[in-house]
């Protein structure tokens, strides 16, 4: 087997890649004038409005109703781990906001070392002085 096999081969391996390529090319052009008309072309999508949790009141075990803003309305939602989530409430935005003024946000300050909110720190005891404290007898 020298060159002379190599050459037949390689034409079959070509025209079976054309044949492959027009078949695709075919079943292309169906499909396009099957589909409806612009399926095709790409379609910008409006992104959908933000929904904003903007209140969660937890009303017993496994239950809560959670307040969602949907760009001016604020609906109060049902939800239940064994009932469907059902619709409760529906308010304009700003009418909740009157009802629900936003809260101050909390800046850290410093705190020296050694301290908390609540005063100084004991110093910490290790685990067994602490086993000791909690186990001995008090008279």
């Amino acid at each position: 087997m020298g060159d002379a096999g190599l050459l037949p081969l390689l034409v079959r391996t070509v025209v079976s890649l054309v044949v492959v390529l027009a078949v695709v090319a075919v079943a292309y052009a169906i499909a396009r004038r099957r589909a409806p008309s612009g399926a095709w072309r790409s379609k910008r999508v409006a992104p959908a409005p933000p929904i904003e949790v903007v209140g969660r009141a937890g009303l017993a075990r496994g239950t809560s109703a959670v307040a969602l803003r949907f760009g001016d309305r604020v609906v109060m939602v049902g939800v239940s781990e064994q009932a469907p989530t059902a619709v409760l409430a529906d308010i304009d935005a700003e009418r909740w906001d009157e009802l629900h003024p936003a809260e101050e946000t909390l800046v850290p300050t410093e705190i020296p070392d050694g301290h908390s909110p609540a005063g100084p720190v004991p110093p910490r005891q290790s685990f067994f002085e602490a086993l000791r404290t909690a186990t001995s007898r008090r008279v």
